[in-house]
């Protein structure tokens, strides 16, 4: 990843959403989508938990790749 592609992710992040990270971004990679614990759009931060063994973690909008599903709730 070049530098000059950084972004932040551009929609909103919502509790209950389905979230891909941008490989590379975070100390230990998720390797599977995440769920969004908590969800701070103004501020651009999020609590997620990897789904593949429950780690948590905070995350940026820089760090969010895409949204694969929205939460219904």
């Amino acid at each position: 990843m070049n530098i000059c592609d950084i972004r932040d992710y551009p929609g909103d992040v919502n509790v209950g959403d389905i979230v891909e990270i941008i490989p590379g971004m975070m100390l230990i990679e998720p390797i599977d989508p995440c769920i969004v614990l908590e969800a701070d759009n103004d501020k651009g931060i999020y609590e997620i938990m990897y789904l593949r063994n429950n780690y948590i973690i905070g995350c940026g909008r820089m760090e969010i790749e895409r949204v694969l599903s929205e939460s219904t709730g």
